[in-house]
C-alpha cells in the first residue's frame, strides 16, 4: 500500500529488531498491553504467533522519503467478508509523531479493510485517555462502550474503549 508519505508493507523477520526497540519506549507502550521489560523472545513468538494466524496481519510502516521503518500495523480477528480489529498501530520514531502520519496509515488501514478486503467492519479499542481516541473520532470512528478491566498490563487491569467503523459509514465519509 503506498499514500503520500507511506509505504505499508507486511512485515518481514528483519523487522523484529526495530519493533523490539520500539516496543521497549514507554513512549510507545504506554497505551497499550505490551508489558514492561518485554525481551525480544517476546517480540519474536508474538511475531511468530500472528505469522502463523491467519485471522492476523501484520504489516511495517515505511517513510518514502527515507526507505525507513517507522512504526507497526497489526490487524487481528480478520473474518472474510465481515470484520477485522486495527489490534496496534504506532508511529515508533518518535520525532515523526505529531506529523499526521497516524493518520495518514489509518486511513490507509481503512481503506485496505473496506475496499481491498471487502470487510463490513472495522474496530479497535484503546485505553482511557489515550490520545488517539480524538484522531479515531475525527476519521469517524463510533464509540460503542467500555469494556471493563479487559486488558491486562503488568499485573493490572484495565478497562478499554470500543470505538468501530462500518462499511456504509465509510462509503459516506470517504467516496
Amino acid at each position: 500500500m503506498e499514500t503520500e508519505r507511506l509505504i505499508i508493507r507486511e512485515s518481514v523477520w528483519e523487522d523484529i529488531e526495530i519493533f523490539h526497540k520500539w516496543e521497549q519506549m514507554p513512549e510507545v507502550t504506554e497505551f497499550f498491553s505490551i508489558r514492561d521489560g518485554q525481551t525480544k523472545e517476546d517480540v519474536i513468538r508474538k511475531f511468530v504467533a500472528d505469522d502463523n494466524n491467519p485471522q492476523s496481519k501484520q504489516l511495517t510502516i515505511i517513510l518514502k522519503e527515507t526507505g525507513k521503518p517507522i512504526g507497526r500495523i497489526v490487524l487481528g480477528d480478520i473474518e472474510d467478508g465481515w470484520k477485522a480489529e486495527i489490534w496496534r498501530i504506532y508511529i515508533g520514531e518518535l520525532e515523526l509523531r505529531g506529523k499526521g502520519l497516524g493518520k495518514e496509515a489509518m486511513k490507509a488501514m481503512m481503506k485496505y479493510c473496506f475496499e481491498e478486503l471487502g470487510l463490513e467492519r472495522v474496530y479497535l479499542d484503546h485505553y482511557t485517555g489515550n490520545p488517539a481516541s480524538y484522531l479515531y473520532l475525527s476519521l469517524g470512528f463510533k464509540y460503542e462502550g467500555v469494556l471493563r478491566k479487559n486488558c491486562r498490563k503488568n499485573g493490572i487491569l484495565y478497562d478499554v474503549h470500543l470505538m468501530s467503523m462500518l462499511k456504509e459509514e465509510y462509503i459516506e465519509l470517504y467516496k
